[in-house]
């Protein structure tokens, strides 16, 4: 979870996404010190809920399209999966949650 999170932080950086990279900083933080109160802290509008949560930035897209925005969207991706992942392992549940990182996994297995 730290290791994803502390992904997430850097990519959300390089591209302008400072908000939502303090989010992730954040949440490492209070992960280090309370891996339960970090997963209620995740499980927000902010990061799976809303159209400008975390989850719906494309660096791809934000990035035009480069070879290496490309990539770095998966790596967004597979962090994103993994933090919702241990999220649920902690006992947090949210729907929209689900449906999106249902999503996220099928781009990337089909190399989106």
């Amino acid at each position: 979870m730290q290791q994803s999170l502390r992904d997430i932080e850097r990519l959300l950086r390089a591209y302008g996404h400072t908000y939502e990279a303090n989010l992730a900083e954040l949440a490492a933080a209070t992960f280090a010190r309370d891996p339960h109160a970090a997963c209620r802290q995740l499980n927000s509008a902010e990061w799976w809920d809303a159209r400008d949560a975390v989850c719906a930035i494309d660096l791809a897209v934000d990035g035009g399209f480069t070879p290496e925005a490309r990539r770095d969207g998966r790596r967004l991706r597979h962090a994103l999966i993994e933090v919702f992942t241990t999220m649920r392992a902690y006992g947090e549940r949210n729907d929209g949650g689900e449906l999106i990182v249902s999503q996220l996994q099928k781009w990337l297995e089909s190399h989106l």
